[in-house]
């Protein structure tokens, strides 16, 4: 599994109880806000993978419908929320566990989160915790974008320790910084060196995808599976594909550093 100690630095709530994190959402962010959610929502999805017993790493099909998911149909949630909702179900805290079969898929996710609303309404409604109690401060504006560029800086320090921790070639991850890295000259890549890698990562793609189609029993899993093997040989672009190029290209650039500290400084990040 990925490591899963991405920083927070907004407050512990990990370590809170739920029904004070329903009484305090006024001090955290919404969903909404970000413009990018996989990097934050995914650490949590690993997290309780591990502390539930899944021992398959978390495929990257999975993790772009879980960020699709999330900011769509999540925007007025916060990750202190999703975090909680994951935490309640280690805790045994709704009426009916929810069985992930060493599959973290984006129905048990789902499934999870569904629990989590309804039980923070039945929650609020006991507690007598005013919904509009929820909205931000006035100074929301400010707050987020500083909050947002220290969440960009934990991330970074974050990709940058699993690389030189795990000694992968890349971190899937990573993709999220692309823009960031072209537009600072951290990357610099023609459209030709694209597309060779592009037919490298389709190639390494296609493989894992079949190793997943032999190692699974679920029809529609194997048939979904199958299909996007299909779509990949077609030569149809994927954004899967193109993200595990960004992705690459980044952790290549961020190798040629000796200390994060250098990468926050080109990208005017210091902390």
């Amino acid at each position: 599994m990925d490591n899963t100690n991405l920083p927070t630095t907004q407050n512990n709530f990990t370590n809170q109880n739920p029904i004070a994190v329903l009484k305090n959402l006024n001090a955290f962010i919404k969903i909404k806000e970000f413009d990018k959610v996989g990097h934050l929502v995914i650490p949590i999805c690993n997290k309780h993978a591990v502390l539930s017993g899944v021992d398959k790493e978390i495929d990257a099909f999975t993790k772009e419908e879980i960020a699709k998911y999330t900011a769509l149909h999540l925007k007025n949630l916060t990750f202190e929320e999703i975090e909680v909702a994951f935490q309640n179900e280690r805790f045994n805290l709704y009426d009916k566990k929810s069985i992930h079969y060493n599959f973290f898929s984006i129905d048990y996710f789902v499934e999870i989160i569904t629990k989590y609303k309804v039980w923070k309404q039945s929650q609020m409604t006991i507690h007598n915790i005013p919904m509009n109690q929820i909205l931000l401060p006035d100074n929301s504006k400010t707050s987020t974008e500083k909050y947002k560029k220290e969440i960009r800086v934990e991330f970074i320090i974050h990709i940058f320790n699993q690389l030189h921790e795990t000694k992968k070639e890349y971190i899937n991850d990573a993709f999220t910084l692309y823009e960031d890295f072209v537009e600072y000259k951290l990357i610099d890549v023609t459209t030709q060196q694209k597309k060779d890698l592009y037919a490298i990562i389709a190639k390494e793609t296609i493989k894992e995808t079949n190793d997943q189609i032999s190692s699974t029993f679920k029809k529609h899993i194997k048939k979904q599976l199958q299909s996007y093997v299909q779509k990949i040989k077609n030569k149809n672009n994927d954004n899967l594909i193109a993200n595990k190029c960004k992705a690459y290209l980044v952790c290549k650039s961020m190798k040629s550093y000796q200390n994060h500290k250098d990468i926050l400084k080109k990208l005017n990040l210091e902390k």
